[in-house]
């Protein structure tokens, strides 16, 4: 098993999120927020299977859900809500916020 950190990013409001490894709920939150001066609302992580893995992301409060194949050894997922979709883009692992 791997560990895969999730960084939700811009765009959240009071929302609740889903994470999904392979279609099994790996983490559920709720109030999940933007920090404006930070650009990042929630870091998160989630364990993957050791071969590639589909990793789904949900906000239930506002019927968006995106999901991306990972493959290889991922470093992270950055997740963003722009104009009014869900984007998910592959992260490099060095991501940093104060």
């Amino acid at each position: 098993m791997q560990e895969l950190l999730i960084i939700l990013q811009d765009g959240f409001n009071d929302d609740e999120v889903a994470i999904t490894v392979n279609g099994k709920e790996a983490r559920y939150d709720r109030e999940v927020t933007t920090r404006e001066l930070l650009g990042m609302a929630e870091e998160v992580s989630v364990e993957l299977p050791a071969k590639g893995a589909t990793v789904g992301v949900e906000v239930t409060s506002r019927n968006l859900s995106a999901e991306m194949k990972l493959h290889g050894r991922p470093r992270s997922l950055l997740v963003s809500i722009e104009d009014g979709e869900l984007v998910l883009s592959e992260g490099t692992g060095r991501e940093a916020f104060l």
